[in-house]
């Protein structure tokens, strides 16, 4: 019979500041998440850079070609948070119906949007998509 070797491993061991309070485990998940919560806020407060406007026939051949070609693109959104644009977002043209375009993000959401809310659009390396760069 093979043995078993127990190891037991603290908060402390982990860099976790007691505070003196038994139930450690509940206070270090609410501090993990809203740790994951300051960090995807800052993200989304990157200074993004103002790409060329684009009129909305330049935007048009785009998302069409991007749908015709199952390709991604990389959207910005011509709406602006603190005097910032949004990060660009990835994602493929799923299709479109009356006046919204269907995305499919490249996170697995799918979301959709009006063509005069794109500022500007380009097509993204499919690689890129894949994450099949080196590194």
């Amino acid at each position: 019979m093979e043995k078993i070797s127990i190891t037991r491993v603290t908060p402390e061991q982990f860099g976790y500041q007691d505070r003196g309070i038994v139930k450690w485990l509940g206070m270090m998940l609410s501090d993990h998440s809203e740790a994951l919560k300051k960090e995807e806020m800052n993200e989304q407060l990157i200074e993004v850079k103002a790409k060329e406007a684009m009129s909305e026939e330049a935007i048009a051949k785009v998302l069409y070609q991007a749908f015709v070609t199952d390709s991604p693109v990389l959207i910005q959104a011509n709406v602006m948070r603190n005097g910032h644009y949004y990060k660009d977002l990835e994602c493929k043209v799923s299709g479109y119906m009356e006046e919204q375009i269907h995305l499919f993000l490249k996170d697995g959401r799918v979301t959709s949007c009006a063509l005069e809310e794109i500022r500007n659009v380009t097509l993204m390396n499919t690689l890129d998509w894949f994450n099949k760069r080196k590194q």
